[in-house]
């Protein structure tokens, strides 16, 4: 079984490998191209000022706050300060856009990474997130003007209300999220309401939302909200039973849901081992990030000294042909795969989330 160390170095190379294939840096700001191989010249230049992934680039800078907390050096300081400069002249100084989960999730990235020098964006997202809470449903629409109500919205909102000192509107979230979305059945989360009819399906990410949703507001004097995540966690390895690894969403926005899932699971199993109540939930949820970090990583293709994942731990990672190499804008608000998904932005960053993961639980 690898060590921290080992680990540590796994999640290494993936970050190398992110930065590399993906990244691109100017004077003072830096950001990432959506796609490799990326169309090189003119056109490839008009694709990266057309194509900017903002819920993408929340995760990595998250992403790379992992890397600076596990492996700390002032050249990964200065990119995070780039990474988060280049969000503030995308947006025009204004740091959101009109979809509540992604600005949830640059508010978390920006609290976390950097929060004595972004409080005023973090400020600003949080005043946003709780403004725009539905009254009449007690919880956030998808986006501006959207009648769907879902987890991708309210679970990182969540979150991040609890971790700014506002914690009943992050409750308030929360417990709309277990009234309406846990499935009885499984005890896993479901995607939404629209028009009043619930959406069924179950996505990892939507586990891992509430997961930390959970986590963020759980306290010594309320257990409640531990046992809560202790439950998901062990629906949750139900879930991924026979072989213990999370289901696949494949490339576009779906190539960061399993990671994002990790990134929770990771935390439960820190946060909840202490307890003999939870104990148990906190194994599981150790075994299931290490098992799908250990699947990525077995998986992986080797080329040029630098690893390349696959979009689903269940097969080998595929070298993108070039092909399908035009970025694609998002249609509706979500960005889907295209034909060859491991080429994704996202499908590397989720993988780097997962390694990052692992070195977490590991010691």
């Amino acid at each position: 079984m690898p060590d921290r160390e080992q680990w540590n170095d796994r999640a290494a190379a993936a970050e190398h490998a992110v930065r590399e294939r993906f990244g691109r840096h100017a004077v003072g700001v830096a950001w990432a191209r959506p796609r490799w191989p990326a169309r090189t010249g003119l056109r490839g230049a008009l694709d990266e000022l057309a194509v900017w992934h903002y819920w993408w680039h929340a995760h990595l800078i998250d992403c790379a706050g992992d890397a600076l907390l596990h492996r700390p050096s002032p050249a990964r300081e200065r990119r995070l300060r780039m990474l988060a400069r280049t969000v503030r002249l995308r947006t025009a100084g204004r740091w959101v856009n009109r979809f509540y989960d992604d600005i949830a999730w640059m508010g978390l990235a920006l609290q976390r990474t950097a929060p004595e020098r972004r409080h005023r964006p973090v400020r600003r997202i949080s005043r946003r997130l709780a403004h725009g809470i539905d009254p009449a449903v007690g919880a956030l629409p998808w986006h501006v003007g959207s009648s769907l109500y879902n987890a991708p919205a309210n679970g990182p909102a969540a979150i991040l209300l609890a971790r700014t000192d506002d914690a009943t509107r992050a409750a308030q979230l929360e417990d709309w999220m277990l009234r309406q979305l846990t499935d009885e059945t499984t005890g896993l989360v479901r995607d939404g309401v629209e028009g009043g009819v619930v959406r069924d399906t179950l996505y990892t990410y939507n586990q891992g939302v509430a997961l930390g949703a959970q986590l963020a507001l759980a306290t010594d004097s309320d257990p409640s909200r531990a046992d809560a995540a202790a439950a998901l966690v062990r629906a949750i390895a139900a879930w991924c039973e026979p072989d213990g690894l999370l289901p696949t969403a494949g490339g576009g926005d779906g190539g960061l849901f399993a990671g994002i899932l990790c990134r929770y699971l990771a935390e439960a199993a820190v946060r909840l081992a202490d307890r003999p109540e939870t104990a148990d939930a906190a194994a599981s949820a150790r075994r299931l990030v290490l098992s799908e970090a250990r699947a990525l990583w077995d998986g992986r293709l080797e080329i040029d000294g630098r690893p390349l994942f696959s979009a689903d731990p269940r097969r080998g990672a595929v070298a993108p042909s070039g092909r399908d190499g035009a970025p694609r804008a998002a249609v509706g608000g979500a960005t889907d795969g295209g034909s060859e998904p491991d080429g994704d932005l996202s499908v590397q960053l989720g993988a780097w989330m997962t390694l990052e993961a692992a070195v977490a639980v590991t010691s």
